[in-house]
């Protein structure tokens, strides 16, 4: 295996990634939620998004889970996550 077989495995690898994330964020805008940003973590695309009403759907059904609970500057909060199509989904409530 060349180095060049590497690259073009890992460029194969982040634009399936790719694929999938703007999949994902097709379908989260589709249902009215707002995308506040993308990345990749471990070559994996994490899609952090404003807090709906479908996440707290997905949180009641099981589908999707509460991780963090925090104390940040706009005061105490919760992340939830969710998985879909292989990409994490996250969004962030305020605890008033």
């Amino acid at each position: 295996m060349q180095a060049s077989d590497f690259d073009n495995n890992a460029n194969t690898s982040l634009i399936s990634a790719m694929v999938r994330a703007e999949s994902v964020i097709l379908s989260l805008t589709a249902r009215g939620i707002t995308v506040q940003s993308i990345m990749f973590h471990g070559g994996k695309p994490v899609i952090r998004i404003n807090c709906h009403a479908y996440c707290e759907h997905m949180a009641s059904t099981g589908e999707a889970s509460y991780l963090h609970f925090g104390n940040g500057r706009q005061g105490e909060f919760k992340q939830g996550v969710f998985v879909q199509d292989g990409c994490r989904v996250i969004w962030s409530e305020s605890l008033h």
